[in-house]
């Protein structure tokens, strides 16, 4: 019984591995091994570059709140002297909003993005400061749009300031609406000038017409070179300024007829011929700016000369008919009278007087 019980304490040889059946296992094993520490070891570089990525979109959130975040600050702080001026000028019993919503908007955003960064959500985190980021840029434009335009609409704003502001306009992408204030601005320029001008027609009864051509003219032409320098040389807005210089010469037209004396007089007949001599010298010189508009001003001024022509016609036709009735001799001017007497007879005499009244007629009546 001893030794059956010693037999299993130390068992037989024959149960222990040989060696040769060892080594012919590892060396079976040896590749799975291989390719598992091959395994590990590009695990390990995917991890350190997974690490160095987070790091890097970590650094680039940071960045980007702290970006926001002075954003926010400063409009805070400029919502804040706005509401210090408005209580400076005893508007204090009014209450603003603004400080406070965007406090909370502030807020709100910041949480949300601490709670995607603490999820591990770092794509949503960088598309929610894109957004923010876009917002806040959306505000600054606007803010910077309204700047500009009410620079433009001050009605003593120098050409400079005009075409600064314009140009930060179409910087801004607002072409159209800064092409409408810059032919609002020249319009109401020219608008000032000419009421300037109108009391003193009466003083100048021949040229005044002369005078406004010049004024709308010289506008139109400013207008179109501003418009050169600020758009280019784009048809759409070449059009835009000749549809605003045919309005403006529509009133002009207008003007002079509303100024100018009695039709039938001599000197609406002056006025009017030099009104039609300075406005196509004016119109011929716009024309190396692309500007045709002698056209629109010929059928404009057309039926007012037609009718100034007419009634001056009929009165000298009268005085004519006037003269050659009565038998009242007209003294002639000494300039005239002595070399006719030299070829005239008396048979002559009523002929020369009555080509004198005509031309006296003409000349003064």
């Amino acid at each position: 019984m001893e030794s059956s019980e010693e037999e299993d304490d130390f068992p037989s040889i024959e149960s222990v591995t040989p060696q040769s059946k060892i080594d012919t296992i590892y060396q079976s094993n040896c590749p799975t091994l291989k390719r598992l520490s091959e395994e590990v070891v590009e695990t390990e570089h995917e991890l350190n570059d997974l690490r160095k990525l987070i790091s890097a979109q970590g650094i680039l959130v940071h960045d980007l709140m702290s970006g926001v975040c002075r954003e926010l600050d400063e409009w805070n702080q400029v919502i804040g002297d706005i509401r210090e001026t408005e209580q400076n000028q005893g508007n204090s019993k009014l209450e603003d909003p603004l400080p406070n919503e965007a406090e909370d908007h502030k807020r709100i955003f910041l949480e949300n993005v601490d709670v995607l960064l603490a999820e591990h959500k770092v794509e949503e985190a960088l598309e929610a400061l894109d957004v923010e980021e876009t917002i806040r840029l959306s505000e600054k434009k606007a803010m910077v749009e309204d700047q500009l335009v009410e620079i433009t609409e001050q009605p003593l704003v120098g050409i400079l300031e005009l075409k600064k502001a314009l140009s930060g306009l179409v910087k801004l992408g607002k072409r159209a609406l800064a092409n409408q204030l810059l032919l609002k601005s020249h319009g109401s320029r020219l608008q000032r000038n000419i009421e300037a001008f109108l009391p003193f027609c009466p003083s100048y009864q021949e040229t005044y017409s002369a005078t406004l051509s010049n004024l709308v003219f010289s506008a139109i032409s400013l207008t179109s070179k501003d418009s050169s320098l600020v758009f280019g040389d784009n048809p759409t807005y070449t059009n835009r300024v000749i549809q605003w210089a045919e309005c403006e010469i529509e009133s002009f037209v207008r003007s002079v007829k509303e100024n100018a004396l009695p039709s039938e007089t001599v000197y609406a007949l002056r006025a009017a011929s030099i009104c039609v001599q300075a406005s196509l010298s004016h119109c011929s010189a716009l024309e190396s700016q692309g500007l045709k508009l002698s056209k629109l001003l010929l059928v404009l001024l057309r039926p007012y000369i037609d009718e100034v022509m007419e009634l001056n016609f009929r009165r000298a036709r009268r005085q004519v008919l006037d003269f050659a009735e009565t038998d009242e001799s007209l003294p002639l001017s000494p300039r005239f009278a002595s070399p006719l007497s030299i070829f005239a007879t008396s048979s002559d005499n009523f002929l020369i007087g009555c080509g004198m009244r005509f031309i006296f007629i003409i000349k003064v009546c």
